[in-house]
């Protein structure tokens, strides 16, 4: 377990090397797959904590930071709106090169974030029933939907909800509109499908 943990952060960081060192038009994946990296490793302290005792508090804190950053993991699926960048004809090298590098990064983040939502929803849902687990996934969703309209329209990042919680809750109160309502409609329907479509491949492969 811990050897592949390792394994997962070294073709991480490989990626994020390449992306470093050759010239293409997305190194603003390096920040974001970090970003998408951190819910992860939380979910893994947090299934840790759970078989400990005398955690709880320590638990329930690491959650609630989990919560404000996996967003982040799923706002990567915004990212393809950067392929206008590039075109979308995969006529040239050029595009053939940046197109791989984007869809790796996008599909690594998503990866992440449905692992770390899989392991949470097993910390806290799996003891009680498959519906709750699916209570938590439409929560979640939806939750986190509203989080990507934020980081992509607004701008807000995850640690402004403790540095700046005035700031948030204006920007959150001031936001609600058709617009955001499609958006998080849209998104949050397109998580949960991920979200359980990953969950019931995730038991095929272990039954």
């Amino acid at each position: 377990m811990k050897k592949d943990i390792l394994r997962v952060h070294l073709v991480v960081l490989s990626l994020l090397l390449v992306i470093w060192l050759v010239p293409t038009n997305y190194n603003f994946l390096i920040w974001n797959l970090f970003l998408a990296l951190v819910p992860f490793d939380l979910a893994l302290i947090i299934r840790y904590l759970s078989g400990k005792k005398g955690q709880l508090l320590l638990k329930l804190g690491l959650t609630v930071v989990w919560l404000a950053f996996f967003p982040n993991a799923m706002y990567m699926v915004t990212d393809f709106s950067h392929l206008s960048s590039i075109g979308t004809g995969l006529m040239t090298e050029t595009q053939f090169f940046n197109y791989a590098i984007l869809a790796v990064g996008v599909l690594m983040g998503l990866l992440f974030g449905l692992s770390s939502a899989h392991i949470i929803g097993r910390v806290y849902a799996g003891v009680l029933s498959s519906t709750w687990t699916v209570v938590f996934y439409i929560v979640l969703s939806f939750v986190s939907a509203y989080g990507i309209y934020l980081g992509r329209f607004l701008r807000i990042n995850s640690w402004e909800l403790i540095s700046a919680p005035h700031k948030v809750l204006t920007m959150f109160l001031t936001s609600l509109s058709t617009h955001s309502l499609v958006f998080v409609i849209s998104f949050g329907s397109l998580q949960f499908a991920l979200l359980v479509l990953y969950h019931m491949m995730r038991r095929i492969n272990t039954d």
